[in-house]
């Protein structure tokens, strides 16, 4: 399934505001810590912009999405950088990420806004979103391997923030 998605993704036929593979997996992340309430028919609309896909595909997007969940609901960072672990990578999957964010700001920010922002900051900083307004933390490559190191845990640690019986 996944080398599927990842020939669709890497097709010359997409349109060039479609995510690349790596950063949809992000953005399916932050949909997975934080249920919305778009449409199948929105998250695919948001994923490949212009571009169409067949059902196999976009089931394919889906099957993804759970098997993320399935990944958190275990306490495990759903690692798809392992593959290609390159700052290019990271990049692209937090900027995805934090498009799930940005998408439905209001929700991720209503019930913990502390916790939130600070458990987002390795992932913005590593981002490039904002390389504009973070000054010398997005120059300083010391400080970006350290946020870096840290977006597991915060992945999970967001997660759970979410998803656990306390925050029900």
């Amino acid at each position: 399934m996944t080398n599927s998605l990842n020939d669709f993704f890497d097709s010359e036929d997409l349109d060039e505001e479609a995510m690349y593979f790596i950063e949809m997996h992000g953005f399916l992340t932050s949909l997975v810590i934080q249920p919305s309430d778009l449409s199948q028919a929105q998250i695919v609309k948001e994923i490949l912009a212009e571009s169409t896909a067949n059902t196999d595909i976009k089931n394919a997007i889906f099957e993804l999405k759970k098997e993320i969940e399935q990944q958190l609901l275990s306490g495990e960072f759903p690692d798809t950088l392992s593959a290609a672990e390159d700052e290019d990578s990271l990049t692209l999957w937090a900027a995805g990420f934090m498009q799930g964010v940005f998408s439905q700001e209001a929700v991720w920010f209503a019930t913990h806004p502390e916790e939130v922002a600070e458990l987002t900051l390795p992932i913005i900083s590593c981002s490039g979103l904002l390389d504009d307004d973070m000054g010398d933390i997005s120059q300083n490559e010391d400080i970006l391997d350290d946020m870096a190191e840290k977006i597991p845990d915060c992945v999970i640690d967001l997660y759970l923030l979410f998803n656990s019986i306390d925050s029900a």
